[in-house]
């Protein structure tokens, strides 16, 4: 029954049925399923088809908001149930870098972090590079994490980068890339400190970073 309720969730959502959502993820708790399994199983390889679809342009923007609509209903309510880890481990300002406007990476990477323990910074999308370096300075948050969909804004990251460098805020961060056309040599010519290719990989370098 859990595999099948597991493929049912990301049905649902990957059609983005909102109220079966929402009803196959109170089901998984009524039968005393773990909701981060919920997530990890029903959630997350959804949203991954989504993103898939999109970028082939097999859905465009109002596939994509339904889906994510019905990834969040199921979510939400899984939310309520969570045992955190380990509350406070730290704490990661996270955002899509100026110019882009594809968020559906850098909330799967929210998501898994914040059912870990860590307590996250949303800077949303789009979002200017004086905004980040105002928040390092402001925040001070242990990571930050940046991410883009686009190659013409690969250099927003450098650009940031460089901002804090300029600021004198370098050393006191933690600086995470991802998403489609980012690699680790291009994580390595910008100085940052790590280039995931999905939101387990974040939290997995994020929870040995914290360890060290």
């Amino acid at each position: 029954m859990t595999e099948k309720m597991f493929e049912e969730l990301n049905h649902a959502i990957v059609v983005g049925d909102i109220d079966e959502a929402g009803r196959l993820a109170t089901l998984g708790l009524a039968e005393n399923i773990d909701p981060l399994t919920i997530t990890e199983k029903g959630l997350i390889p959804a949203m991954a088809i989504v993103s898939e679809k999109y970028d082939k342009k097999e859905y465009y923007l109002p596939q994509m908001l339904l889906s994510s609509e019905a990834f969040y209903e199921a979510f939400n309510i899984l939310k309520t149930k969570m045992k955190v880890e380990s509350k406070g481990r730290g704490k990661v300002l996270i955002g899509v870098v100026e110019g882009d406007v594809h968020d559906i990476g850098k909330n799967l990477v929210k998501i898994v972090l914040e059912a870990n323990g860590f307590v996250c910074i949303d800077m949303g999308r789009d979002v200017p590079i004086e905004d980040y370096l105002q928040k390092v300075a402001e925040d001070k948050p242990d990571f930050l994490m940046l991410s883009t969909l686009m190659t013409p804004t690969m250099m927003s990251m450098r650009r940031t980068l460089e901002g804090l460098v300029e600021e004198g805020l370098r050393d006191k961060v933690k600086v995470a890339v991802g998403g489609g056309p980012i690699s680790w040599d291009f994580c390595k010519k910008i100085g940052a400190d790590f280039y995931g290719d999905n939101e387990k990989d974040a939290l997995k370098w994020a929870v040995s970073e914290v360890k060290k």
